[in-house]
């Protein structure tokens, strides 16, 4: 990984993300280096890419452009712990990354500019950033990409529930909104 390659994806993720800001600088070096570690090239497809996000800030959006992860494609999951964290899994070997920031972003930031810290990100070295370590990653059929697994409609409120994301109580189907509370209240008209 070179400055040339860190400015590159830093654009990228600076586009797609519309500024950037910490966690856009440190999230490209991240996704990089996660890349790197499984030995994946920038600016290719990986069907074999799974990332698991811990945080749904600005990180969040540089993992997604770095890597070409998404929702939609079930290869980026979201986990939301709070941790400035991610892992990368390779589907292919098993080989899984767990990626975190080892303070690099709290060291200076009362003392030092964006662009110095961008510029310092470019610099330095991504194992004085990062620690990593190996995981082990076991999904089930629900969670791998490409089609849905099952789909099946909640006793309920009758809608649609993919992937064995429903609850099963007195052998009906319940999705999870129904069973356990939503983050919604319909309103009726």
């Amino acid at each position: 990984m070179n400055e040339q390659d860190y400015d590159e994806q830093l654009a990228k993720a600076a586009k797609f993300h519309g500024h950037i800001c910490g966690g856009i600088a440190i999230g490209t070096k991240l996704a990089m280096y996660g890349l790197e570690l499984l030995g994946m090239e920038f600016n290719q497809k990986h069907k074999n890419l799974i990332v698991f996000l811990e945080i749904d800030r600005c990180m969040s959006d540089a993992v997604q452009s770095v890597t070409g992860c998404s929702m939609g494609k079930r290869t980026l999951k979201q986990m939301y712990y709070g941790k400035f964290a991610a892992t990368f899994y390779n589907q292919d070997t098993g080989e899984a990354l767990r990626i975190t920031d080892a303070d690099a972003n709290k060291k200076f930031k009362d003392e030092e500019t964006k662009e110095e810290m961008i510029d310092r990100f470019r610099r330095t070295l991504p194992e004085e950033l990062f620690k990593v370590n190996k995981v082990k990653i076991e999904l089930n059929p629900g969670d791998m990409p490409g089609k849905p697994y099952t789909t099946t409609f909640c006793s309920v409120c009758g809608e649609k529930v993919s992937d064995g994301r429903h609850i099963l109580r007195g052998g009906k189907p319940i999705c999870r909104s129904c069973a356990e509370g939503s983050y919604y209240e319909l309103i009726e008209d």
